[in-house]
């Protein structure tokens, strides 16, 4: 039968903005916008509600979420005095009141949007994932009508026929 699948994925960079604002991501999917929301409360059998792409089953494709993240940066330039009393001094904070403002969009793939195999895919594209790390996306989400044939090829590797 039908499930939803949900994904999430971010930049190897931990300074990129969806890589620091993950936690966030994660949070406003599984607890407000699936939980709260919608009321996906039970996992599918056999295979975990949350975790790691390599621990879930195959399936066909997985919607995502990403973060777009804007931040509103305050630099502060105090000039030395002229009896050189006071260093210069610079500082650079984030906006007390309007720091971060971060919106919770379905993802913008490569070639589809909403859909997380096409968002890594996008992710490579710009340099901010590895082939290695797409072709292991890969081995989970299939697409539509590879599910039984990836299942079938699992099955052989241990040692069934």
């Amino acid at each position: 039968g039908s499930m939803h699948c949900h994904g999430f994925a971010w930049s190897n960079d931990s300074n990129d903005p969806e890589s620091r604002y993950k936690g966030n991501n994660i949070f406003f999917v599984s607890m407000y916008d699936h939980l709260y929301t919608r009321g996906y409360v039970r996992n599918v059998p056999g295979a975990p509600m949350c975790g790691c792409l390599d621990k879930m089953p195959v399936v066909s494709r997985s919607d995502c979420t990403q973060v777009d993240v804007t931040e509103l940066w305050v630099a502060t330039f105090s000039p030395s005095t002229n009896d050189t009393t006071m260093d210069a001094s610079f500082s650079l904070n984030l906006d007390q009141e309007n720091g971060v403002n971060i919106k919770f969009n379905a993802c913008k793939g490569a070639k589809k949007n909403n859909d997380l195999e096409s968002y890594y895919h996008r992710l490579f594209n710009e340099g901010r994932a590895s082939i290695e790390e797409l072709t292991e996306v890969r081995q989970n989400l299939v697409g539509n009508g590879n599910c039984q044939r990836r299942i079938d090829e699992f099955v052989t590797t241990q040692g069934f026929e």
